[in-house]
């Protein structure tokens, strides 16, 4: 198999495998666009972790959910500090009045926990969260909406679509690195555009196991505190 180092090899590969020649570049792009789509949705490794830091306001009590964003490992409410200007509570508020932040060893980060829409709307619980469209919505500690303090999110997110340019660079994301995997996953919904459901039954399996590698080396991995690594062949007929 020849490497597949951007979004002009991956479409020939794509249409190489099919055995077409008739397949515009729109149609080898769609196939690619699904394939991305279905592979974020159980591919959950370190690469694609990410984290945030907000400043929150007690008026607003939101955070804005980030481009990209797949789902949440964890939000944070970081531990206390203190303003020279005690009328302050939060680094964002104080350093904007003109005030000086320190951050504190007392008290202890706090986890937030999700819930449901109807138990964050109707019983209020301290220190959850909800998502609503565009944004995480907090409580505080006695279930108001005044939540504030400097918060770190971690979450999963899909990196730049294949074929995005930045800077004037293709960029290559990491399941381009993992070529194997988006070429299969391309090639599941190409076959599916062809009529062939046996070939796309074969590459959403080789998907499937690609994945449970993929993420298996990695949980392993984060049980040993280790780097990981991930070898993958098959045999396709």
């Amino acid at each position: 198999m020849a490497i597949i180092t951007n979004q002009a090899t991956l479409r020939t590969a794509v249409a190489d495998w099919l055995n077409r020649t008739d397949l515009t570049n729109s149609q080898l792009d769609q196939f690619i666009e699904m394939g991305e789509a279905m592979i974020y949705e159980s591919l959950r490794v370190p690469t694609l972790e990410r984290k945030a830091t907000y400043s929150v306001a007690k008026t607003d009590s939101n955070i804005t959910v980030p481009n990209g964003y797949l789902d949440m490992i964890e939000l944070r409410l970081l531990g206390a500090g203190t303003c020279s200007d005690t009328a302050y509570t939060t680094r964002e508020t104080c350093t904007a009045s003109g005030g000086t932040w320190s951050d504190s060893d007392m008290g202890d980060d706090i986890v937030y926990r999700r819930v449901g829409n109807r138990t964050f709307h109707n019983n209020k619980p301290n220190y959850a969260f909800v998502r609503e469209l565009t944004e995480f919505l907090l409580t505080n500690k006695e279930g108001k909406r005044e939540a504030e303090g400097e918060f770190n999110l971690t979450y999963h997110y899909a990196e730049p679509p294949i074929g995005t340019i930045i800077g004037g660079v293709e960029v290559k994301p990491y399941i381009l690195e993992e070529y194997e995997l988006i070429l299969y996953g391309a090639l599941a919904f190409g076959s599916t555009f062809l009529g062939d459901m046996e070939a796309e039954g074969r590459f959403i399996g080789l998907v499937t196991d690609k994945i449970q590698l993929l993420n298996s080396k990695a949980a392993s991995a984060e049980l040993k505190g280790g780097d990981y690594s991930a070898n993958f062949s098959s045999n396709l007929i």
